[in-house]
């Protein structure tokens, strides 16, 4: 169950990333999503909290471990 704090706060929260997409709307950006909680790496699909560093992007993230798999790969090329 979720406070009423928590609550405002989601509410709260939907409505600022609205806004802030409408603006990008204005300037020719595309729309930001939500991110799930916790944000997860994109392309291995663990959260945050089990892998530790992410760089996180607009539409993606990354782990440093698939980082350096796809340094890996690039060098290999």
């Amino acid at each position: 169950m979720t406070t009423n704090d928590e609550e405002d706060a989601r509410i709260a929260e939907k409505e600022l990333l609205q806004a802030f997409n409408q603006l990008r709307a204005l300037r020719g950006y595309p729309p930001l999503k939500e991110h799930p909680e916790p944000p997860f790496c994109s392309f291995c699909g663990r959260p945050k909290n089990e892998i530790g560093a992410l760089v996180e992007g607009v539409d993606a993230n990354i782990c440093i471990d698939c980082a350096e798999e796809a340094r890996n790969l690039l060098l290999r090329a």
